[in-house]
């Protein structure tokens, strides 16, 4: 020790009996807030002396007040939360600074309260300046269980803050830079991308630009590179299978090539399984299909098996073929388009897995929201259908495990308080909606779109999304539910319409997602024939942006004529000048048709008049 140092006569330090203490009888704060993990970090060894002043002699203590300590001798001004502490977890002589100076001089210990605790005054560490010292000092030899002692964070919480310390200084920044209240366990998530700025990018642009959470935005990120990396493999798979087959691949179908299912279909006696030594034999891949080869033939006129060109035999015939011939067909289907069904399908999965982590948190709750019993009382009495088929059995499911199920119920329930009771109740129900919505088949990612089989309804998705962030949200504040956009589509009851906002959500795609559509400049030229349409929205490869269509290719009739079904317009594609021609032609009577015999042409037209395979159609 330097031998100029100073030792100040008013200060003294020392190992003081909590017998000997009291809080200092101004002290304005109310709360101590002794949590648990408070509590926890003292037990090991105190780091932070407590500050105490001596009582004045001529102070008379209030004998009517049950928490004056009558043998106290000492009252503390700082360090009142771990005196606190001390006092709860029974942990004596508790090392103090005795201040000599401010013994008969209260209004500065009252000014010290202001100075000690004002924010202005005494900034807290940020939660990546916390994960970051744990960090160095588990690099400095500290053992986690060291950490987690002195502390008092749990085993999951130390190590999501060393991951969390242990990011780059690049995505540190990038992290820092959104505009977003970071938690550890958040920043954990971002290890798996350390050191990958795109991905780090797209997350910041989900978070910032259209208000996800991290969670989601990172989920909806492993999503996108696990269905890339699965259609890499099963593509690569398919096209040594090809190779080994002996049949070439190519790019794009090659002009006059076609389709063998359209061969099979248009040709009497031909079978695909017989082409394998054809000269014309190939394949190619669409780019939203690459794990499944489309096989065709190059050459089918020159082996005999070319079908015949169809002739139109009827206005509304020719106008069709006309029509697909420029690129006009229409979807069969009204209904999401084949961007928003591959983004929702992707969108619907991640957030459920964020859900039913941030739900194994909730339903580890000692205490139950009030919300909670009048929930499960309802649903008990109203039996929605998703828990009508699976509440019977949900304890069995590997998603009543996952959200925390006890493998020994009898053994809960025997330590079980009344608020973990109620838990106990809910978790089955909360099993029972996440497997149908999730987990009960390939169906499950359906669940979002009205109309279409899954073992879950909308409805009943839509019941329990509600009562997760409209019943609990208010209840559990900031820690609340967030929910992703296509859960606040459901809870909102509007289409889902893409997770950027102010996504185009025009319903131009087929319902069926596997014999979508492609641009009208990349039609074969037998697509007419082989159902492939010129819808204006080509599927997107995982982690590629869309492409968006040409509107010019696609020619939209303003007004139906008077006098023609919609849907027949609609199957024909055609356009509004066609359209009124066809009009003129259904509706001119025959010209020997009479009052007497109308009902029965109109059931058996005659097959010379022109317009008899129109009415057909």
């Amino acid at each position: 020790m330097p031998d100029d140092l100073e030792v100040p006569e008013d200060y003294r330090l020392a190992r003081i009996q909590l017998k000997y203490l009291d809080h200092f009888p101004g002290n304005v704060r109310q709360d101590l807030h002794l949590t648990t993990e408070y509590c926890a970090s003292l037990k090991e060894e105190q780091q932070v002396a407590i500050t105490v002043v001596p009582i004045p002699a001529d102070y008379k203590p209030d004998p009517d007040n049950p928490d004056v300590n009558p043998e106290a001798q000492f009252w503390v001004t700082k360090g009142n939360r771990r005196f606190g502490g001390f006092r709860k977890i029974g942990r004596d002589k508790p090392l103090c600074l005795i201040d000599l100076t401010k013994a008969d001089k209260q209004a500065l210990i009252y000014i010290d309260q202001v100075v000690e605790n004002d924010e202005d005054y005494r900034r807290p560490l940020t939660v990546f300046e916390k994960n970051q010292a744990l960090a160095l000092a588990f690099d400095a030899g500290a053992s986690r269980t060291e950490i987690r002692r002195r502390t008092g964070r749990s085993r999951k919480e130390i190590s999501d803050a060393l991951a969390a310390g242990g990011l780059s200084e690049q995505t540190r920044k990038t992290a820092q830079t959104m505009d977003y209240a970071w938690t550890t366990e958040e920043l954990a998530l971002l290890t798996e991308f350390d050191g990958d700025e795109d991905a780090t990018a797209r997350i910041q642009i989900m978070v910032d630009q259209w208000g996800h959470n991290p969670a989601y935005a990172i989920q909806v990120l492993r999503e996108e590179r696990a269905e890339a990396a699965a259609q890499a493999k099963a593509h690569a798979e398919a096209c040594a299978a090809l190779e080994l087959a002996g049949i070439p691949v190519t790019e794009l179908q090659p002009a006059g090539a076609m389709l063998l299912h359209v061969l099979a279909r248009e040709v009497d006696g031909f079978d695909p399984e017989a082409h394998h030594d054809c000269p014309g034999r190939g394949a190619f891949f669409y780019s939203w299909r690459p794990e499944e080869p489309e096989l065709y033939c190059s050459t089918p006129g020159e082996h005999g098996y070319a079908p015949p060109v169809a002739q139109p035999s009827s206005p509304l015939s020719s106008l069709s073929s006309t029509s697909a011939a420029a690129g006009t067909v229409r979807p069969r289907d009204d209904g999401p388009s084949r961007r928003i069904v591959v983004e929702g399908n992707r969108a619907w999965k991640a957030a459920g897995t964020v859900r039913q982590a941030w739900l194994t948190a909730f339903l580890a709750r000692k205490s139950a929201p009030k919300c909670v019993h009048r929930f499960v009382t309802r649903m008990l009495n109203t039996m929605p259908a998703a828990l009508c088929d699976e509440l019977g059995h949900a304890k069995n499911s590997t998603t009543y495990r996952k959200l925390g199920g006890p493998m020994d119920l009898d053994a809960a329930l025997a330590t079980a308080t009344p608020g973990r009771m109620t838990m106990l109740q809910l978790l089955p129900i909360a099993a029972a909606f996440e497997y149908r919505m999730t987990a009960a088949s390939e169906e499950c990612k359906n669940t979002w779109r009205e109309g279409r089989y899954s073992p879950c309804s909308v409805a009943d998705a839509t019941v329990w999304l509600r009562f997760l962030v409209q019943e609990l949200g208010p209840e559990l504040g900031d820690k609340a539910y967030d929910p992703a956009p296509i859960e606040r589509s459901l809870i909102d009851g509007v289409p889902y319409r893409g997770d950027a906002p102010g996504q185009d959500s025009i319903v131009t795609g087929p319902e069926d997602e596997t014999a979508d559509t492609v641009p009208a400049d990349t039609v074969p030229a037998d697509a007419d024939r082989t159902g492939e349409s010129s819808a204006d929205i080509p599927v997107v490869v995982s982690g590629q942006e869309p492409v968006e269509p040409e509107p010019e290719r696609e020619m939209e009739i303003e007004a139906e004529p008077d006098g023609v079904d919609p849907e027949v317009l609609d199957r024909a594609a055609i356009t509004a000048e066609e359209a009124t021609i066809l009009a003129e032609v259904l509706a001119e009577p025959p010209a020997d048709a009479d009052a007497g015999t109308d009902a029965e042409e109109a059931a058996h037209p005659d097959p010379t008049d022109p317009a008899a395979d129109a009415i057909a159609a």
